[in-house]
């Protein structure tokens, strides 16, 4: 997939795209909206996008490529493994959810998943998991964790993070909350498997 930001007209809309969903929702903003806001003529914007459907799966879909990037980069550098993957499931979920449900549409943003964008959210569990998998195998390879403790693969622990995560995030009544019960989560799988 080409990324959208590469292209300073695209990125210039899902940048405002971005701004008018979270300030006036999704439902309320319009084609006209992002057009105006991005400077330029509705059928300009149109040369470019569909319709709003459209740039809102380029906006999460540029979104999960940072969350990778960042996911990626949780797993660098001196720190302990526990920490790496606290630090990974922060970029994967943690960062994203605050950055949206701290914004006046929130709720709305969230709920768009059911609506049309269910294969993007499996897409981003998915990019998790692969990632975290992947910085989780790197970390075996280098002694800082015993995977063979568990009898697990790294693909699974991943999985097993993540489902977690995801069903916390739904119980939890605020992000800090969350992110305290991402820790004991982290430190209740991780830790027993850190050498």
């Amino acid at each position: 997939m080409d990324d959208p930001r590469a292209d300073p007209k695209r990125a210039a809309v899902l940048r405002e795209a971005y701004a008018a969903f979270t300030s006036y929702g999704y439902k309320r903003t319009t084609m006209d909206d992002i057009a105006r806001a991005c400077g330029m003529s509705r059928p300009a914007l149109y040369l470019l996008y569909d319709n709003k459907a459209d740039i809102f799966r380029a906006c999460m879909q540029a979104m999960m490529a940072d969350m990778r990037l960042g996911i990626v980069a949780s797993f660098r550098g001196d720190a302990n493994v526990t920490d790496k993957v606290k630090a990974a499931l922060f970029e994967g979920i943690v960062r994203h959810y605050r950055d949206i449900a701290d914004t006046p549409h929130g709720a709305e943003l969230f709920d768009i998943k059911y609506d049309f964008a269910a294969d993007l959210f499996r897409d981003w569990v998915a990019a998790m998991e692969e990632e975290i998998a992947a910085g989780l195998e790197n970390a075996a390879a280098h002694g800082a964790v015993d995977l063979g403790r568990s009898g697990l693969s790294a693909e699974r622990v991943a999985s097993l993070l993540v489902d977690g995560a995801e069903g916390m995030k739904m119980r939890m009544a605020t992000a800090d909350d969350f992110t305290a019960r991402l820790s004991d989560l982290v430190d209740l799988i991780i830790g027993p498997l850190s050498t």
